[in-house]
């Protein structure tokens, strides 16, 4: 990479990590795969349950099959019917496991988790139940404001994330966010988390690559 583009990365995760670190958050960058992983499994060392929300990012790591090697019992609905009762239930042990992984559909520069979903579990889960949480996250969903994140998620997250899910929205034919009305929307819930949750300890952690949405 570019000396000077590798100094303006620099730069931009330096100042994100401060942030996250000044709303109380744990804030980490690592540069592969391998030490990030290392840092969730060492996290979930000690957890029984965990749950993992609706993210390409943590599968993306190979994380899943990692932790049922170890033994925990991993919620995962992706493995499920959607809609089913079994698929629900497994939603809910989410919010009530040991350890919870997920990614962000933005982060900003100024220390914010952003998102925007359909059932909210997810958001559920990030801010209370789950003892632990890990919001995983590629580079290219730093913003530098909210209003970048909530444009990120109009112009890139939600529309691809439509489009993976073979939902009939607007947006999926657009290639951006209408504000439709169709029965398959999927942005039904903004979150943003300015500062961490009173009694939930979250780690933001970094990776030097573009992963996700």
């Amino acid at each position: 990479m570019d000396e000077f583009v590798e100094g303006h990365w620099r730069i931009i995760i330096d100042t994100t990590l401060e942030s996250f670190e000044k709303h109380g958050f744990e804030a980490f960058f690592f540069r592969t795969r391998q030490e990030a992983v290392k840092f969730i499994m060492d996290k979930a060392s000690d957890c029984s349950t965990v749950g993992i929300g609706g993210t390409h990012t943590a599968r993306a790591l190979g994380i899943v099959p990692m932790l049922e090697e170890a033994g925990k019992v991993v919620y995962d609905h992706w493995k499920l019917n959607i809609g089913t009762e079994e698929e629900l239930e497994c939603r809910r042990n989410q919010m009530r496991s040991d350890l919870f992984i997920t990614s962000a559909n933005a982060l900003t520069m100024t220390g914010e988790i952003v998102n925007r979903e359909g059932v909210g579990n997810r958001i559920n889960a990030m801010t209370f139940g789950p003892k632990k949480v890990v919001v995983v996250a590629g580079r290219n969903k730093v913003v530098p404001d909210l209003d970048s994140a909530i444009a990120r998620i109009e112009e890139k997250a939600a529309p691809i994330r439509a489009m993976s899910l073979n939902r009939k929205t607007p947006c999926v034919k657009a290639g951006y966010c209408m504000d439709c009305d169709a029965p398959d929307r999927i942005c039904r819930i903004t979150s943003i988390i300015h500062r961490k949750p009173s009694f939930t300890q979250i780690s933001v952690v970094i990776l030097d690559e573009e992963l996700g949405y």
